[in-house]
């Protein structure tokens, strides 16, 4: 059977464009989301895969760095001294990987690049909001690190484990699942 899915997956994804696999919990944060997403990764690895990842935090810090180890855990230094979630040193060890601080999507990284595009005059003169502007600079952003070669070889991966953060029902993962949602819509069902 693992022969035949491994197949499987191969071919469908030398076929067709870049994969995405969403990673989400319930009600309740802390329940391995991480490692979940790490061994699936590992898992698409093993059959022959390319892989990278990205870790989705619905807070408004721009990263885990000055944030209480009590309240978040323990922060992770990525080799490009990006101060990140622990789920990142996991991905990076179970898929042998090497990610970068935009691997790690806060609200607060994508507020800040909203608002220093507004100031830039990017939306010219347009009321920024939620819906459009920051759902699409998640998919941008997204798809941008997606491609981002991230095991020494050149070229993107086959697939990409995404993992949303927190909880679904926490106001912050709103435009989040928005985002995804409409990223999905957009990429095709396929994918």
């Amino acid at each position: 059977m693992f022969a035949f899915l491994h197949s499987l997956v191969v071919c469908v994804c030398v076929l067709l464009k870049m994969k995405y696999v969403l990673v989400s919990g319930g009600v309740v944060s802390g329940l391995g989301k991480g490692v979940t997403a790490s061994s699936i990764g590992f898992l698409l690895k093993a059959s022959g895969l390319r892989v990278t990842a990205i870790k989705i935090d619905p807070y408004l810090n721009t990263d885990a760095g000055t944030m209480s180890p009590f309240e978040h855990g323990e922060v992770f230094v990525l080799d490009d001294g990006g101060e990140v979630d622990l789920d990142l040193g996991n991905y990076e060890r179970f898929m042998d990987i090497k990610l970068t601080r935009d691997n790690n999507i806060t609200t607060g990284k994508i507020y800040q690049f909203v608002i220093d595009k507004e100031r830039r005059g990017d939306y010219l003169g347009k009321t920024v909001q939620v819906v459009p502007h920051i759902a699409d600079a998640i998919q941008e952003w997204i798809e941008r690190v997606a491609h981002i070669p991230v095991d020494g070889k050149p070229g993107p991966a086959d697939v990409c484990v995404i993992e949303l953060g927190g909880t679904i029902g926490d106001i912050e993962s709103m435009p989040f699942i928005q985002a995804l949602g409409q990223f999905s819509y957009r990429v095709g069902e396929d994918t």
